[in-house]
């Protein structure tokens, strides 16, 4: 042990100096009047309600450019623990209710579960879901894909944490009582991603069975109404596999008295029907619609809609943003929308069938090498602003004729006979930037109430959103609060002759359309010769 001091130490003088102490005296001042206006502040907004939230925080605490997520960033595993340290941690509010309450409050309305056409949306914007969610019957967090990618082992990957995934489902409930919540599983085959084993593909039915169960467990564990499959650009082989693999998951999301719905690619009658023999199958495939590539051959409506609650077929992408056939044109006019309407009607019972609209555009070059690129309204806003034409309805033949423009729009118009003989109700503008002359189609209201009022007339179960942004047209939400609550003049229903009438147009078109390239071809042939 160390000895015991014989002395106190000697203490060095603490004397300060008048201006240190007035320097001192000033700085305790400032620092007591700050925290006395903090406390005052604070205990204002606990009994006034004065709001002292960031501009863009979220009902939970935090701000949405820390829990917002999207397909795009990166996700996170889902697990059933709780404990999971990738988990992003958000702070839970005390009450619901009494968060939501500080928000904007939505009109005194939410979407009427009883009418026969229901409105639903695809989603990634957090925002724009809890924005509007009181217009929709449905809505679909587009949150979850397959963990892996040439090779699934049944386990799935949410962009959403599991904190966010249950307070979010919260929120939405408290803003919308009667939504039906169905987030979408989603995967697309390409080189670097396949859907083999999580649909038991070369024999592994214990992973197609893990996979249904954490299908299950997701639904149960926050509460979803049910699920969404977008299992999309699948290889003809897996058309079998698929197809058990949905049948069982039906039977045990049906147990629990929850929701399946299936996303399918668009098909349109063809009169030629042939049968496709695909390795690995047990039966050939009919093709009897036109749409003969590796997507649509799995996707046998008829067969799906037995078992699912909803088909939505992705009415979409009919003028892809890439250069070749059929080059610039709207994603999908009202009379494509026929045509595929009259393929799926004579499979689909209408109160499972949805046709899925986009809210997008895309904006091409007409003379010149520069990509295409999508379009929403602020950049239908932008471009509206400068110098343009614009055309609604679009009948590009006479735009083409009346400008002069044949020989030098030539991304245009080696493509104008896809166009022959059609107005689209799509709005289109033209304008030139950079020395290039350019089209951009895009929705707005006028052209969404006019594919509304097709569909309600072939008297379908509803339509979605391909997909619910911040950037859609506003206007179209004033339309959407009429035709969600009933308020909408009825529309008189196609009747079962004119469905087939229309079949048989559409067939009779085709076969114009290759004796007319025939024609073609013959005469070309024998100018040279």
């Amino acid at each position: 042990m160390q000895p015991e001091p014989t002395s106190e130490p000697k203490r060095k003088s603490t004397s300060f100096s008048p201006k240190a102490k007035y320097t001192f005296l000033f700085a305790s001042w400032v620092f007591l009047s700050a925290f006395s206006f903090y406390l005052g502040m604070n205990l204002m907004a606990k009994e006034g309600g004065i709001s002292l939230s960031l501009k863009n925080q979220s009902p939970f605490g935090k701000s949405e450019e820390v829990v917002q997520n999207s397909v795009e960033a990166s996700v996170e595993k889902t697990e059933s623990s709780e404990s999971d340290p990738t988990e992003i941690k958000e702070e839970k509010p005390t009450s619901v209710l009494e968060e939501i309450a500080k928000e904007e409050i939505p009109p005194d309305f939410s979407a009427d579960e009883n009418v026969s056409f229901r409105a639903s949306a695809w989603s990634t914007d957090w925002s724009a879901m809890r924005k509007t969610v009181h217009l929709y019957n449905e809505i679909h967090p587009f949150i979850y894909t397959m963990r892996g990618g040439l090779s699934n082992n049944g386990e799935l990957i949410s962009s959403w944490s599991q904190t966010a995934r249950k307070e979010r489902v919260l929120e939405l409930r408290a803003l919308n009582p009667k939504v039906k919540i169905i987030p979408t599983i989603f995967r697309w085959e390409n080189p670097k991603e396949k859907i083999q084993e999580n649909i038991g593909m070369g024999g592994r039915t214990d992973i197609r069975d893990k996979h249904i169960q954490v299908i299950v467990n997701e639904i149960v564990t926050y509460g979803y109404d049910g699920i969404d499959i977008d299992y999309e650009g699948m290889s003809c082989d897996k058309k079998e596999k698929f197809e058990d693999f949905f049948v069982l998951l039906a039977r045990e999301v049906h147990k629990k008295g929850k929701l399946l719905s299936v996303a399918v690619h668009p098909k349109t009658p063809s009169d030629k029907k042939k049968d496709l023999n695909c390795r690995g199958l047990s039966k050939p495939i009919q093709l009897d619609f036109r749409e003969n590539w590796r997507g649509p051959t799995t996707h046998d409506y008829a067969f799906l809609a037995k078992h699912a609650d909803r088909v939505k077929i992705m009415a979409y992408e009919l003028h892809p943003r890439k250069y070749h056939n059929p080059g610039p044109g709207p994603q999908a006019p009202n009379v494509w929308l026929k045509d595929i309407i009259t393929y799926a009607k004579k499979r689909v019972p209408t109160s499972k069938l949805y046709m899925a609209i986009p809210t997008y555009g895309y904006d091409w070059a007409l003379n010149c090498k520069s990509s295409a690129k999508a379009i929403y309204h602020s950049d239908a806003q932008r471009i509206r602003s400068g110098v343009h034409k614009k055309h609604q309805p679009t009948d590009i033949n006479q735009i083409l004729t009346a400008e002069n423009k044949m020989g030098s729009w030539r991304n245009l118009s080696k493509f104008a006979d896809i166009h022959k003989n059609r107005a689209y109700e799509d709005p289109s503008l033209w304008y030139t930037s950079g020395g290039c002359d350019r089209v951009a189609f895009y929705m707005n209201r006028k052209a969404f109430e006019e594919k509304m009022t097709l569909l309600r007339k072939y008297d379908l179960g509803g339509f979605s959103f391909w997909q619910l942004v911040t950037d859609n047209d506003p206007e179209i939400n004033e339309y959407l609060s009429l035709l969600v609550q009933g308020k909408l003049p009825a529309v008189e229903k196609v009747s079962d002759k004119e469905l087939d009438d229309s079949s048989k147009k559409v067939v009779s078109e085709e076969k114009q359309v290759k004796l007319t390239k025939i024609k073609e071809k013959t005469i070309k042939k024998t100018a040279v010769n």
